[in-house]
């Protein structure tokens, strides 16, 4: 298994003290995440593209589709990452696990407390967290970028770094968006893709939003592609780097 490194921004994190909704769920996932991450045989690749744009920016927004939230929100623990999860109960369960991972929160969606969220989100950011964004929720349709990523790297001046997943062995969930629970022992391939960087307008936020859907497409496909080079076709241990997003560009 390889894990990512902390990032530059990480010590930045804000204070996570006050106990989340759902406390004996938030509990219980943030221990299986970590044991079900654990057991992954795990590659990362193209971490410089994170690298190179945080040393530039200082920030990045970090989006992936909403099926893989459970095997990727464990990448982000105690690494000064923030997210917006939604007060929906399921939302609020993820979110509590985030929490005890270390997570920053800002609780909204696009149904409940959105706007408050998203204001609450862009403070998280400012006092140094990267945000992330399941860029198709909280609601679908599936693979269908929303907004609200490319919004607040315009609002901010940062760039959107796609997250493409890939797992040989997995169980998917009766959700809207049929969530992806990786199978223990099995193999993965995350790829960091390059930054996509958001429009100058509002107007352009729309356009900018199908871009990085195109670009996290893109990283998907990679991954998938990676996942088949390195395992199903026998090649051995991977090429992809050893240490995440670090050393990824080796």
């Amino acid at each position: 298994m390889t894990s990512p490194p902390l990032l530059p921004h990480a010590e930045a994190m804000m204070d996570t003290a006050a106990d989340p909704p759902y406390p004996l769920a938030g509990r219980a996932l943030s221990m299986l995440l970590p044991a079900l991450y654990d057991s992954l045989d795990l590659r990362w690749s193209g971490g410089h593209h994170a690298i190179d744009a945080l040393r530039k920016h200082g920030n990045l927004v970090v989006g992936f589709w909403h099926e893989w939230v459970l095997p990727l929100s464990y990448t982000l623990r105690s690494n000064g990452f923030a997210a917006l999860t939604s007060q929906h109960h399921d939302g609020a369960r993820l979110g509590s696990a985030l929490h005890y991972l270390d997570v920053a929160l800002a609780l909204g969606s696009s149904s409940r407390g959105g706007l408050r969220g998203f204001q609450d989100l862009e403070k998280l950011v400012h006092e140094g967290n990267s945000p992330v964004f399941a860029i198709d929720g909280p609601k679908g349709p599936p693979k269908e970028a929303k907004e609200g990523a490319a919004a607040l790297a315009r609002r901010i001046g940062i760039p959107m770094i796609p997250l493409g997943f890939a797992v040989d062995r997995s169980m998917r969930l009766s959700t809207w968006d049929r969530m992806i629970l990786p199978a223990p022992w099995g193999k993965a391939v995350i790829v960091v893709g390059a930054p996509v960087y958001p429009a100058t307008k509002r107007s352009g936020d729309r356009d900018a939003a199908l871009r990085f859907q195109g670009a996290l497409n893109k990283a998907t496909d990679q991954a998938t592609d990676d996942l088949d080079r390195c395992w199903r076709e026998g090649s051995g241990t991977s090429p992809l780097g050893t240490s995440g997003l670090t050393l990824a560009a080796q």
